[in-house]
């Protein structure tokens, strides 16, 4: 009697829990709250109209930092610069800046020719032709040209930057000696020196912020000079006496380019600019000053872009001066326009 009633025990207990097992997998799922479906909708609809707002920047610019972009082959960009700058003051080595007569320089960019050489690596050559006036002497030749080499690290991702890391060498086609006593510095084109730089540059479009996407730019250079031998009055200093060797000082500098798209077309950019020399020695025979001290100097350039496509555009802005020690005080006035193919 004891062990039939046991077996009816749990019969009756496997059927009950097996009941209720196969009433929950009948049992239907609970409906969405109207409210719910509502939220989501509405939510749809606002990132619709926020990604209908939203646009695929245009960039020519800034006007001074280099992009960390590599441009691929076969794709080509030329780029021309025209500036014009003048030099009107000196700072001294506390800063303080002193008023010296205006010596202006137009200094067309001829050639700023960039191609691609493969996925990862493109070239720069650039020329240019200077045109030197301070009080009513004039000279013009050409400046020095440099040609360069840029490696891609890393490649612009949504949260990623480009990274780019270029070497550059500069050759001393411009005129750096044997300058006309009555016209002395005016004819001073080009450094006469061997310059390697190496540059380390980073960039990213920034879109998440807001509807108008930003473009960041950073740029480490060190440039190495080569020693320069010079006669007569020449880039450095000196006198018709002059006879010696000139070692520039190696030159550091720090570059933050920004751009803001008001709308794919206009774009309003601001380059800020630092940069560090050490001293210029000279050794060798002269009744003059040769060389220098140390100078470093801080600047900015703002600008305005308009972009026709993404394959063209023109850029136009000032660059000058903030602040200096030994160094030049300008202001500065570039055109440039880009096109790519």
């Amino acid at each position: 009697m004891r062990k039939d009633w046991i077996l009816s025990s749990l019969l009756m207990t496997t059927c009950f829990f097996s009941a209720a097992a196969f009433s929950d997998d009948k049992k239907p799922e609970p409906l969405v709250p109207p409210q719910q479906i509502e939220k989501q909708l509405a939510d749809a609809e606002l990132e619709f109209q926020e990604a209908k707002k939203m646009f695929n920047p245009w960039y020519t610019g800034p006007l001074l930092t280099p992009s960390a972009h590599v441009l691929t082959a076969p794709h080509v960009v030329i780029q021309p610069y025209f500036f014009y700058i003048n030099n009107y003051a000196q700072f001294d080595e506390h800063g303080k800046s002193h008023d010296t007569p205006n010596f202006e320089t137009f200094k067309p960019a001829l050639a700023p020719l960039q191609v691609g050489i493969t996925q990862w690596m493109d070239s720069t050559l650039s020329f240019s032709g200077v045109y030197n006036e301070q009080k009513g002497k004039s000279y013009m030749n050409w400046g020095d040209t440099s040609l360069s080499l840029g490696f891609g690290l890393l490649t612009e991702t949504a949260y990623r930057p480009a990274i780019k890391f270029v070497v550059q060498e500069s050759f001393p086609t411009g005129n750096y000696q044997k300058f006309d006593p009555k016209k002395a510095n005016v004819e001073s084109t080009g450094s006469g020196s061997y310059q390697t730089q190496f540059s380390f540059n980073v960039s990213k479009v920034v879109w998440w912020l807001t509807l108008h996407p930003m473009n960041i730019r950073t740029s480490l250079n060190y440039t190495v000079n080569s020693n320069v031998h010079v006669k007569g009055f020449n880039t450095y200093g000196g006198d018709q006496g002059t006879r010696g060797s000139v070692k520039g000082g190696n030159t550091f500098a720090f570059d933050l380019g920004y751009e803001y798209s008001f709308t794919q077309r206009w774009v309003a950019a601001l380059d800020i600019v630092y940069n560090y020399s050490s001293k210029t020695t000279f050794s060798g025979k002269t009744t003059a000053p040769v060389g220098g001290p140390f100078n470093d100097q801080l600047s900015f350039a703002p600008a305005i872009e308009y972009n026709f496509n993404d394959h063209s555009g023109v850029l136009a802005g000032a660059w000058f001066t903030a602040w200096g020690r030994n160094a030049p005080n300008f202001a500065s006035g570039i055109f440039s326009f880009y096109y790519y193919w």
